[in-house]
């Protein structure tokens, strides 16, 4: 199926003035050179090509003597043709033959010679086709080095059944399951002592471009530590064929052929070829036009590399329309190296890599310098050559002048930097001036290359010399300073002492853009394994990203259609496609004769008059036209585009011209109604031109598909197949593809179904009857020990004898089933109420305490670290689960803090794992599809630490619609109140039916203390460095100008290795540990009052210590420093709720009381530990994201850790209570909880709720509010649900009346609240009713708390009650008098022996 998600469909449009080219023909000869006879296709039947070949040789030579030295290839498996030693004679003689296309002297091409793939939005987490294993890339180049990590082949699977090639024998050369072929040719015969007689590399540029294109993942590639990170190709899955071309002196037209002739006839899938002519030739007299078009015939595309030669105009040699042409644009990473003169002055140069110092010279030159003069020294070049002249005559560095272009950067055998004129001026002058003049050359830095993406200046430009109505180059793609594997043959340089050999190299050219769209190439091929080469190549020009002339005045001629985007290629809505028949067309226009085109094609297509300017309607995915200078211009072009988006569409087309530009599409609007449906419009352009050019653009838009979710309530009565509904519902909407679009069919629980959809789709889905809402999927987020104790609720506290039949559903990123938190032992048999399952894993085994499991994967959720099974491969959801049910574990540590029992709030309950969360995040469709499971699994408790960024309505938020339809089979959902705090209303998950909590601190503080070397003491709480050394009397620097701030980058690693950095604002650890930095101490302005695990010693001062530290730095001469390991200390103001915590109120109904947790949508219910909690974790991840150390246990703060505290205190209230409704459970959680204060947050009762809960108390709350369906249905006619709705999501015949529309201040909810407009004064009426849990005789005293300005009434004040269960009912009329913020109070009703609290809370709207 096509991928639904569509962008815009961009066509480029250039109009520029006709030039005049000119190319070099090569001279001729007496003496035998090689020669390519092309022959066109195959000749049908049973026939010889070879014996075809010999017989027109025998025709030719005199002596009829044809042998192996003469005949060097004989072309016939793919196409027709040989490569022969001639004269120019036996040459001309044989171009007059019957049956030739073309006659040509061979000519030697040359090579067109990492956070690349990042860099286009493409990492390594981006969803991967199922068959990427089965793409195979044929790679013509210098050969390849197979022991390169790059082509590990560990995991791969067998070889392709396609695969029709071998690997050609060889000693030094073994294949594998990665790289599955292998050939080289050298039609000459004879091989220089440098290159290896076999596919094997001698260069380093086929490994590097091979690497590029499809290689495997390696972490902590670098070169000498530039540029690290992992390394990888566009499809590393994907095989490899190498094609060995290119040898020592370089890569021959006759051994490019006979790879052309193989790889074809091999089975590869893309065809990448870095190589080029120095200068242009015909298509039929170039051997990369020809086999590039023989390839496009058997459905391969061949890559390109533009050329070299830039900025020259029509520079570019590749450039046949048939295939792709690739052009070199930059990175956002630049290689920065900096001279220091002898008087303090520094200058930037962006030319090389390496380290040294010492003093300076005069000129330069191979075999110019004196030794005596130079040796030892740093030289000063008036003129950029190479490192060859410094290199012989002894000199430790160079620095040069240069006018030219420092838009990339080579490797050098020396420390060389170049400077632009200005500045080598400026040192020129000082060297004439200074009597003893030094220099030092730091070592080159990585630093953020702010312009980027632009073309670089060598990379080849158009026009098109061939054809100038046909644009190229078609995109531009990475090709400066690029990370890749390389040859352990070569050196990494060539001059002539260089001696160093490494894995990974930095090289830069189209050699290596051209990789990168083979890498692109191939991962569409991997979705789309039928798609035409023409349709890859308009999916990558069509998508991709729009660049400007700001950069690069050439515009399009540098740039084509512009920079290449992989992720979005996959699904380009619209193609412009074109066959064999189509470029047939073209070359009838470009005026070749129905002879060479039959002989070309094997077909019988004439040519005819209207063909004759098929240039201007190949169906290409640009425009040119050309004219002379001054001239306007005019010009009709027709185009045919095949939907391979969604199959009801309307693309609209936009135009945007410029003034002297005039573009008209006809017919603007195209409708589709199926997939590969294909609709034609014709373009006619009209342009008044100079000397120069003008360009715009045409973009077909249909808007942007993504996933919706259809929520349509409750399960229809009956025996109804819910799956069949759905998919009857897509048909209509989206006929033939519906089971492709349709991902979940919510039918356990509740119904409704996640789809891939068009906004229209949707919105004729969300007026379809049975529909209560469609709203698109959104991505949401985690809310990223003695905390039981703290709360008082021990490890001896009575436990109920049905504890282990409470089954806990943890929603998140999975588990580690092995920790010791989730050891199953004494535990006894799965309760009989279970009835989920274990979702069968290689990986992955549950126990009698993890009973079940599941996983919901969507598209592009998952990377390549990611666990395909429930294992958790993050931590968080391992994290969650022990501290809701773990297990006892006695001394756990995070390396020896906090050491203590760890354990969750019901250790002996069971855990149902539903793994919804993934390196991109949590999907709604995922979240629903997980409710619908849990629910009809049979759990207790959901617990779900995860939110979206922004609130949304209760039925267009998946989370809340999960949580009704739990609490509808009596199941609580516990949410996290989210990240967001502490910004009012930035609650995320708020819905009245599940419980919202808010993060709190506990009595525990970790301190790092750094003590400077005056003796001076600062204690610092925020930082936890795990170490079991302290990192004493280490010197201490104070960075200076932009570097003070210490971002990554940013730091001298020269003045920094191996010292403590003090950094005068806060940013994270990333700076100081590339820099080589022993530990770190940064003054902050921010909240303190959580830690972070950093993976260097690191801690945080306040702006009063910093000044003190920078004071000590600057009066100090030798300023030295100790961090001391971190400790556990007491935090005397717990509990208050942390500065991250979301609050309230809540942004959805603002008179339903909801506090915040670590997300951003309501205001919670109630505070739990959340900060600082020690707990279970994944083996499979780090301590820290930059780290190489594994935890069984680690700390860390979110509202995700005080969710999971307040999951096990209500599944402990459960286990004693297991009637108890969830409105039942979280009023006992929300009146026992435990009071807190505003003098520790400001935000009140907004922050914390109803308090800090309290779980031994919980079961025992002597009074409970409940609640059930039927009065939130009430609740949901008050916020103003239509009747139509509330009976689909209830599954009744449910009404709202007048009496109903006032309701929300009727919920029988814990907690009071309302608002109104600032200034005003407001009273408002609520009831409630409580029902009996305490003594069956009991007489409850109504206790007001109320400050000034805040009125409370509570009639009757007493409530007398009979018997367990019965219920009394009661009005509380509350008036208060508002400002610009809040006032609150409290109602509690006291029986001597219970204190059922409850807040009550006016605030000013104006808070939102």
């Amino acid at each position: 199926m096509a991928a639904r998600t569509s962008p815009l469909a961009w066509l480029s449009l250039v109009i520029f003035t006709l030039s005049m080219f000119m190319s070099c023909s090569h001279g001729s000869s007496d003496n035998r050179q090689v020669y390519i006879v092309y022959m066109g296709s195959l000749p049908k039947g049973k026939v010889s090509t070879t014996s075809l070949h010999t017989s027109m040789l025998h025709e030719v030579l005199p002596g009829n003597t044809v042998g192996s030295d003469v005949l060097l290839y004989s072309y016939h498996r793919s196409f027709n043709g040989f490569a022969a030693k001639l004269t120019k004679d036996e040459a001309a003689k044989l171009r007059g033959k019957d049956g030739v296309v073309s006659v040509f002297l061979s000519r030697r091409k040359q090579l067109h010679t990492s956070r690349s793939w990042d860099f286009m939005g493409f990492n390594r987490k981006v969803k991967r086709s199922v068959i990427e294993s089965d793409i195979i890339v044929g790679m013509l180049d210098t050969g390849i080095w197979p022991e390169s990590q790059s082509f590990n082949d560990a995991g791969f699977g067998p070889i392709p059944r396609k695969w029709r090639g071998t690997c050609q024998s060889s000693t030094n050369f073994t294949c594998n399951n990665k790289i599955i072929g292998a050939r080289y040719y050298r039609g000459k015969g004879d091989y220089s002592p440098y290159d290896y007689r076999s596919p094997r590399d001698s260069e380093g540029h086929g490994t590097h471009t091979s690497s590029t294109a499809a290689g495997g993942l390696v972490s902590k590639a670098s070169l000498y530590g530039l540029a690290k990170g992992t390394a990888r190709g566009g499809v590393p899955s994907a095989r490899i064929a190498v094609y060995k071309i290119c040898w020592y002196d370089g890569c021959y037209d006759e051994d490019i052929l006979a790879a052309f002739d193989d790889a074809i006839a091999d089975g590869v899938d893309i065809i990448s070829l870095s190589v080029g002519s120095i200068s242009w030739s015909d298509y039929f007299d170039d051997t990369i036009a020809i086999g590039a078009f023989h390839s496009m015939k058997n459905g391969i595309l061949t890559s390109n590399s533009a050329g070299n030669s830039g900025p020259s105009p029509s520079s570019i040699t590749n450039f046949s329309p048939w295939s792709l042409s690739v052009a070199a644009s930059t990175i956002d990473r630049k290689f920065v190296t900096k001279v220091k003169l002898g008087n303090g002055l520094i200058y930037e140069v962006r030319k090389l890599v390496y380290v040294n110092y010492s003093g300076l010279d005069e000129y330069c030159g191979p075999g110019t310098l004196d030794e005596n003069l130079v040796k030892g020294k740093i030289v000063f070049c008036d003129y950029e050559s190479n490192a060859d002249g410094p290199v012989q005559a002894g000199a430790i560095g160079a620095v040069f002048q240069s006018g030219r272009h420092k838009d990339y950067a080579f490797a050098y055998g020396l420390p060389l930097s170049n400077l632009n004129l200005d500045d080598g001026r400026i040192v020129f002058d000082y060297v004439n001036t200074t009597e003893n003049p030094t220099a030092t050359i730091f070592k080159t830095n990585a630093e953020d290359n702010q312009f980027a993406p632009f073309v670089v200046s060598f990379s080849s430009r158009g026009p098109n010399p061939v054809t100038a109505d046909i644009l190229k180059p078609d995109l531009t793609a990475p090709g400066v300073n690029i990370l890749a594997a390389w040859s352990e043959a070569v050196p990494l340089t060539e001059t002539e002492d260089d001696t160093r050999v490494v894995s990974y190299n930095i090289i830069s050219g189209t050699s290596m853009s051209c990789p990168h769209a083979t890498g692109a190439a191939a991962y569409v091929k991997s979705f789309h394994p039928t798609w035409s080469p023409a349709a890859i190549k308009s999916a990558l020009m069509t998508t991709a990203f729009p660049m400007s002339s700001e950069n690069n005045i050439e515009a399009e001629f540098a740039y084509g259609a512009g920079h290449i985007n992989p992720a979005l290629a996959t699904r380009p809505g619209l193609i412009f496609d074109a066959g064999e028949i189509d470029f047939v067309k073209f070359l009838c226009g470009q005026g070749y004769s129905p002879k060479q085109i039959k002989l070309i094609t094997e077909s019988n297509t004439k040519c005819s008059e209207v063909m004759n300017e098929a240039v201007w309607d190949l169906n290409y995915p640009s425009f040119a036209l050309s004219t002379t200078p001054g001239d306007s211009v005019t010009r009709v072009f027709h185009r045919t585009a095949t939907n391979v988006g969604s199959p009801l569409s309307t693309y609209k087309g936009v135009v945007n011209a410029p003034p002297g530009l005039i573009i008209q599409v006809q017919p603007s609007v195209l409708s589709f109604e199926s997939l590969g449906q294909k609709q034609s419009f014709t373009v006619t352009i009209k342009a008044q031109l100079g000397n120069s050019m003008v360009s715009g653009s045409l973009i077909w838009d249909d808007g942007v598909h993504q996933v919706y979710i259809v929520y349509m309530g409750d399960l229809p009565k009956g025996d109804v197949s819910v799956s069949n509904i759905h998919i009857g519902m897509l048909e209509e909407i989206v006929p033939g593809v519906a089971s492709d679009v349709l991902l979940y069919s919510y039918g356990r629980s509740f119904n409704g179904f996640a789809a891939k959809l068009t906004q229209d789709e949707a919105i004729k889905l969300k007026g379809k009857e049975g529909v209560v809402s469609v709203f698109p999927s959104q991505k949401k987020q985690l809310h990223t020990s003695r905390t039981w104790e703290f709360m008082g609720f021990n490890k001896k506290m009575r436990t109920s004898i049905i504890e282990s039949d409470i089954i806990i559903g943890m929603l998140d990123t999975g588990v580690w089933p092995e920790s010791e938190s989730f050891n199953d032992t004494g535990f006894g048999p799965i309760p009989t109420k279970w009835k989920g399952t274990c979702q069968k894993s290689a990986n992955f085994t549950c126990n009698k305490k993890i009973i079940g499991a599941r996983y919901y994967l969507t598209d592009g959720d998952n990377g390549p670290e990611d666990f395909i099974s429930p294992r958790d491969a993050d931590g968080h959801g391992t994290h969650t689960t022990s501290t809701a049910a773990g297990g006892l574990v006695s001394q756990a540590s995070l390396f020896g803090i906090a050491k203590g029992t760890v354990r969750g709030g019901v250790p002996f309950a069971r855990i149902a794992v539903y793994k919804i969360c993934w390196s991109y995040g949590c999907s709604d469709e995922g979240i629903l599809a997980a409710f619908d499971d849990a629910i009809a699994d049979g759990v207790d408790i959901i617990s779900l630490s995860v939110g979206s960024s922004i609130p949304f309505d209760y039925f267009e938020d998946s989370i809340a619609i999960g949580a009704f339809h739990a609490m509808k089979k009596g199941i609580l959902t516990s949410n996290s109140a989210g990240n967001g705090g502490p910004t009012p209303g930035s609650v995320v998950n708020v819905s009245p039916w599940s419980l919202t909590v808010a993060a709190s601190t506990i009595d525990r503080k970790f301190v790092t203390k750094v003590k400077l070397g005056n003796g001076q003491i600062y204690e610092v709480i925020r930082g936890i460095f795990i170490t079991q050394f302290i990192v004493s009397e280490c010197t201490l620097i104070l960075t200076k100008f932009c570097y003070r701030y210490c971002f990554p980058g940013a730091l001298n690693a020269t003045l920094v290795k191996g010292k403590i950095v003090f950094c005068e604002y806060f940013t994270d650890y990333e700076g100081v540990l590339e820099a080589g930095a022993l530990g770190a101490v940064f003054q902050d302005t921010g909240n303190k009052d959580f830690q972070f695990s950093y993976p260097l010693p690191f801690s945080t001062l306040n702006v009063n210590d910093g000044r003190m530290i920078i004071n000590y730095l600057n009066t100090t001469e030798n300023p030295t420093a100790t961090i001391f390991k971190t400790s556990q200390d007491n935090n005397q103001f717990a509990p208050f709720v942390v500065s991250f915590s979301s609050r309230g109120p809540n942004p959805i109904t603002t008179d339903v009381l909801k506090f915040l947790i670590f997300s951003i949508r309501d205001q919670p219910d109630l505070t739990a530990p959340g900060v600082d909690i020690l707990a279970a974790w994944s083996e499979a991840s780090t301590v820290t994201e930059d780290d190489t150390r594994r935890t069984r246990y680690n700390i860390i703060s979110g509202t995700s850790m005080s969710c999971p505290h307040a999951t096990g205190a209500a599944a402990y209230v459960k286990s004693f209570h297991p009637t108890w409704s969830p409105a039942a459970i979280r009023s006992a959680l929300m009146t026992t909880a435990i009071p807190m204060t505003s003098n520790n947050n400001i935000e009140a009762e907004l922050a914390y709720g109803a308090g800090h809960i309290n779980p031994l108390q919980a079961t025992d709350p002597g009074l409970v509010y409940d609640a059930g369906e039927i009065d939130y249905v009430k609740f949901l006619c008050g916020q103003g649900y239509t009747i139509a709705n509330i009976q689909l999501i209830s599954g009744n015949s449910s009404s709202c009346s007048e009496e109903t529309d006032g309701t929300v201040w009727d919920l029988n909810y814990p907690s009071f609240a309302l608002s109104s407009t600032p200034g005003k004064s407001i009273t408002r009426v609520f009831h409630r009713t409580v029902t009996n849990v305490g003594s069956a005789v009991s007489n409850y005293r109504a206790v007001v708390n109320a400050p000034p300005g805040l009125i409370i009434q509570v009639q009757p004040s007493v409530l007398s009650f009979e018997y367990v269960g019965q219920q009394q009912s009661f009005v509380v009329t509350v008036g208060a008098e508002l400002g610009n913020s809040m006032i609150s109070g409290s109602l509690i009703w006291d029986d001597g022996v219970h204190l059922v609290k409850s807040p009550v809370v006016a605030y000013a709207s104006i808070m939102l």
